[in-house]
């Protein structure tokens, strides 16, 4: 037959089709391999390596002084604040310890576990050099000074020598002050060991071992309460010291090293193949390829000589025939992703050729290959005429007609139609039972016996025959007479509710909506909540008005400060007698009003873009946790001259979000310049990055100069500044230009203060 000719032609063609993209996916796959030299995993290792070499260090200056070997890190990592408890809930007893020497020996269980890995990994895999820089002694396991790379002494030599190395600066204070790198990605590289050193890595680590010891209750990040061996209950709270202080360590690898560190990692990048072909396109182009065949499916019927679809192929409910296609089209797709794998990946491990070799061992490499890709062929055609002939069941519509397929196709039609009979029976029923039912109460019984004793009467006249018509009358005037009344009570419920409303409509918008209003009780409440919306918006509209006003009075007098210094200094200029250096002073000052001015004007007509939504937006993946901290760094200097000590906090993962990179670094740079401006000098500022599940929340929390006396909500309006006196510079638009870009990215901004504290909350639904 024609028709099976074409589906056979249609099937061996996306088969082939497929089957080219091989060494395409290869490709992809082998550019998507890792690079653990720059992983956290093998950073956390030389962070480790840094923590090892420096107690190694310090023991050997306290058994060089007081004559015996200090093996507790206690003392070179570990201090704390004690002081007498006043307000506490509970407190613990550490057996005659104190929290800060209960803790000490877990650290040194902890850098126990931390050197045994050291002497198996760094130390037999890696060249290192520790310098201690007060007294330039040095630990290393080479005889190459390695604390010259990065320099311009002996640099050439030692760049030759080593391919890859590591060179870390700690000052006084443990913080990481310089870091030089070579390797394949230096900058990613440089980025890396940055984010890993400076992750409280030594912290965190022990008090997830202090979590899961006898006193795990314990919240060590927080003040301890302890009886002290006085009988006081004192607080303690504990601090790590997570890096070295005043040294350089440096790691180095040489070609030799480097391959062999890459062999013995074999397994790692074999168990990233699968990820690498997971993203390597596979399932788009395979379900590409369905999506087209299903398409030939549904079209080839129009042609007369197709016939196919009147077979009667797989006479299933569309229900289940739907289902089997969507389960059909899923994994269909991983099973794609595996197909590739299997045939061209290198590793033995995910090797199909190798598998038969090794099953087969007469079998040679090239007919193992040759029989893998006869079995792609054979998988992918079978997957596509399956494919195929679950579309084709679809095509039966044109046999039947829409309507007709529907009704004899369609399992949940057929539910339907048993149920529509049921439910106009259950209707009329409920319209019955209710008719007269008053809705404030529940009347079922009431209802159910008047109505039986109405169907008793009736089947009691009924039996009177004739005689039955003239006792109708009877208890028809009766049944009137009730309903009568029953009906004068609905009226007047309805006139009371009609009364109150037409009040609301008349703008009264205190009138009282009491009294029971019988069945339209539910009209009462909602009437009442409208009355209640009423007063917001006109509250609303008041506080807009106010607005209005506001916003007019301080355009007004920021926009004619500027404009009035500008119009005096140009008097100034046009006076005869003007000296150099006073025109020189002047013009400073008319340049410095200007720029002021159109600053102000730049602020506002971007503000008011914003609020009107007029703003394009570019989004794309960003790590946002490399923008806020990109964007601090642009303001570093500043920040140090204001006396602001910066923290951050972020996950150890990368954050990405879809967004705006320039409107976001903007939204960033007002709220760092506003810190800046507003902020307390010589006090810190906390950063924090937190993702979970659902969303991303940015926290930015700073000590305030200013009094805070404004409701916080009002510091997003335009033109409204921290110091309600309007002593400093600014416009008073930098948080609402933040807050309008941050809602129109889909986000939310969210402004607290709490007494001088001044927080500012950004959230994003996660990826």
């Amino acid at each position: 037959m024609p028709g099976i000719f074409v589906v056979a032609v249609l099937v061996v063609a996306a088969s082939l089709v497929f089957l080219s993209q091989y060494p395409g996916f290869k490709e992809r796959a082998a550019a998507d391999e890792p690079n653990m030299l720059t992983g956290s995993e093998f950073l956390h290792e030389i962070y480790q390596g840094n923590i090892v070499l420096y107690k190694q260090f310090c023991d050997y200056e306290a058994a060089k002084e007081e004559g015996g070997e200090n093996t507790s890190a206690q003392g070179y990592f570990l201090s704390a604040d004690v002081k007498n408890a006043k307000d506490f809930s509970e407190y613990y007893d550490f057996d005659g310890e104190t929290p800060l020497s209960y803790a000490g020996e877990q650290l040194d269980e902890l850098l126990y576990q931390w050197y045994l890995s050291f002497q198996n990994g760094i130390e037999r895999q890696i060249d290192y050099e520790f310098m201690d820089r007060e007294s330039e002694r040095t630990f290393s396991n080479t005889e190459r000074a390695l604390h010259y790379l990065g320099t311009d002494e002996e640099a050439v030599y030692l760049d030759d020598y080593y391919p890859y190395y590591i060179k870390l600066d700690f000052d006084k204070e443990g913080v990481l002050e310089h870091v030089w790198v070579r390797g394949e990605d230096a900058d990613t590289l440089v980025k890396s060991v940055q984010r890993v050193m400076r992750s409280r890595y030594l912290e965190r680590s022990l008090y997830e071992s202090l979590s899961y010891s006898a006193y795990g209750n314990i919240d060590w990040e927080d003040a301890i309460y302890y009886l002290a061996d006085d009988g006081v209950v004192k607080q303690m709270s504990l601090q790590v010291l997570n890096m070295p202080k005043n040294c350089t360590i440096c790691y180095a690898l040489t070609e030799a090293q480097l391959n062999e560190l890459k062999a013995s990692s074999r397994l790692f990048l074999s168990m990233s193949t699968a990820g690498n072909y997971q993203n390597s396109g596979i399932q788009d182009i395979f379900r590409l390829l369905l999506i087209i065949l299903g398409m030939a499916a549904m079209l080839l019927p129009f042609w007369k000589k197709y016939h196919l679809h009147e077979q009667n192929l797989l006479p299933l409910h569309i229900e289940v025939l739907t289902a089997l296609v969507c389960a059909t089209f899923l994994i269909l797709g991983e099973l794609s992703v595996t197909l590739v794998m299997y045939s061209m990946s290198d590793s033995w491990e995910y090797s199909l050729s190798h598998i038969l070799c090794a099953i087969f061992p007469a079998l040679t490499d090239p007919a193992a290959r040759d029989i893998v890709w006869v079995i792609n062929f054979l998988f992918l055609a079978a997957a596509f005429t399956l494919w195929f002939t679950l579309i084709t069941a679809y095509a039966q519509v044109y046999l039947f007609g829409l309507r007709g397929y529907v009704r004899k196709r369609c399992l949940c039609y057929r539910v339907f139609r048993c149920m529509r009979v049921s439910i106009r029976r259950k209707r009329a029923h409920i319209r019955r039972e209710f008719l007269h039912m008053d809705l404030e109460q529940n009347m079922n019984v009431p209802l159910f016996k008047l109505l039986l004793a109405n169907f008793l009467i009736l089947a009691l006249i009924s039996m009177f025959w004739v005689l039955g018509v003239f006792l109708l009358i009877p208890y028809t005037v009766f049944l009137y007479g009730f309903l009568r009344k029953y009906i004068r009570i609905i009226q007047g419920q309805y006139t009371k509710m009609l009364d109150a409303a037409h009040s609301v409509a008349d703008g009264n918008l205190q009138t009282q909506i009491e009294g029971d209003w019988g069945m339209f009780s539910p009209f009462q409440e909602e009437l009442s909540a409208i009355q209640s919306g009423f007063l917001s918006a006109v509250e609303e509209e008041v506080k807009s008005q106010r607005m209005r006003t506001e916003l007019i009075t301080n355009v007004s007098h920021d926009l004619k400060t500027p404009l009035t210094a500008i119009i005096t200094y140009t008097e100034l200029l046009q006076e005869e007698g003007v000296t150099e250096t006073q025109r020189k002073e002047y013009l400073e000052v008319l340049q410095r009003k200007s720029l002021r001015l159109k600053t102000l004007i730049e602020d506002l007509f971007e503000v008011s873009k914003a609020t009107s939504g007029n703003v394009a937006f570019h989004t794309e993946k960003v790590d946002i946790c490399h923008l806020v901290r990109q964007m601090y760094l642009e303001y570093e200097d500043k920040a140090k001259d204001a006396g602001l000590v910066f923290r951050f906090q972020f996950p150890e993962q990368k954050v990405f979000l879809m967004l705006d990179g320039d409107k976001t670094s903007r939204i960033f740079d007002n709220l760092y310049t506003n810190i800046i401006k507003y902020a307390m000098p010589d006090s810190r500022v906390y950063v924090s990055v937190v993702q979970d599940a659902e969303e991303v929340r940015i926290e930015l929390k700073n000590i305030s100069g200013y009094e805070l006396n404004i409701p916080a909500e009002s510091l997003t309006e335009r033109f409204v500044r921290g110091d309600s006196a309007r002593s400093s510079e600014g416009s008073g638009l930098g948080l609402a230009i933040a807050r309008s870009f941050v809602e129109l990215q889909g986000g939310k901004m969210e402004i607290g203060i709490d007494g001088d504290l001044f927080k500012v909350l950004l959230t994003w639904k996660a990826l």
